[in-house]
């Protein structure tokens, strides 16, 4: 899932301080947090995006419209503010 919000905007309110650094693909910023439900999340930006949306990623395991569901609720995210679903994309209802 992707949002054009900043890292910082999504995890500021919980305290969390989003860093930066560079990995395979570019330099990037971005926070690792858990969410009861769902374990690990990491919220990262990577410089070279085209579209400049910050990704969200779950563990592999996890269903993708299941996740979906938690990260746009914790994030108080509206539909305007998610740019890009896995479950969207890949047919399945939103």
């Amino acid at each position: 899932m992707a949002t054009e919000l900043a890292p910082k905007n999504l995890v500021s309110k919980f305290g969390i301080t989003v860093s930066g650094g560079r990995d395979d693909l570019d330099w990037f910023e971005g926070a690792r947090l858990n969410i009861d439900e769902l374990g690990p999340v990491l919220v990262i930006k990577h410089g070279n995006n085209p579209l400049g949306l910050t990704a969200l990623y779950v563990d592999a395991d996890i269903d993708a419209t299941f996740a979906e569901s938690i990260l746009i609720r914790y994030f108080n995210l509206t539909e305007g503010e998610v740019a890009w679903r896995v479950s969207v994309e890949l047919g399945k209802p939103a």
